[in-house]
């Protein structure tokens, strides 16, 4: 699950394929991304074993050892840096994936809908960057209001290993469709040729945001 979830989450399907400038990139991040989660895993050991250690006997949440431990032990000023780096890294994943799942949003669900209802005049002089945006801009925004209510709804409920494996589990299931696409021989050919020509320029357009 995890593996699937490295390539298969939006927001690492975003950075892998959307951001990627050039096919260099990920030659580096073949060996430095494992290499990565190889390090940042090391400090998960002494931190699991210190608060097993410190709250034996009693009713703990795991998922908080990386503060409780500190305060347990009196460390204040590093249980204070330890949630600067995680509020940190938690902005920055919703970023990303605000971000792309706005534009899948916005690129397959939205936009298909306004063309084939006639809504948006797609021509050669046409410019939907205005239009996009805006799309872009509000899904950003009911995503970010449908994860705080998810969040009221199933926190109480669910601890936060939990809410990952479900996550994981749910982007699993673009593995198929995933890997089929990239093993399947002119399978994106076909698909392009299928798609109307005034789409392709709505593509184009997309694209060149």
């Amino acid at each position: 699950l995890s593996m699937a979830a490295i390539l298969f989450l939006p927001r690492q399907f975003y950075i892998t394929a959307v951001e990627n400038r050039d096919e260099s990139q990920l030659r580096t991040a073949a060996w430095l991304f494992p290499l990565y989660l190889l390090v940042i895993n090391i400090f998960v050991l002494p931190i699991a074993i210190g608060g097993k250690t410190a709250f034996a006997g009693m009713s703990s949440d795991a998922d908080m050892y990386v503060l409780s431990v500190p305060i347990y032990f009196d460390q204040g000023k590093l249980a204070l840096f330890a949630f600067i780096g995680g509020l940190s890294a938690a902005t920055s994943m919703v970023i990303v994936a605000s971000i792309a799942l706005s534009t899948m949003v916005c690129n397959n669900l939205v936009m298909p809908l306004l063309l084939r209802w006639k809504w948006v005049d797609v021509t050669e002089g046409g410019d939907l960057s205005a239009l996009l945006l805006t799309i872009r801009r509000a899904s950003i925004l009911i995503i970010l209001l449908l994860g705080y209510g998810y969040f009221r709804i199933a926190s109480e409920s669910y601890s936060l290993v939990t809410i990952g494996l479900v996550s994981f589990t749910a982007a699993a299931q673009f593995a198929p469709a995933i890997i089929g696409g990239i093993f399947s021989k002119g399978g994106s050919g076909a698909v392009y040729a299928m798609v109307p020509l005034t789409q392709r320029r709505m593509t184009g357009q997309i694209a060149g945001m």
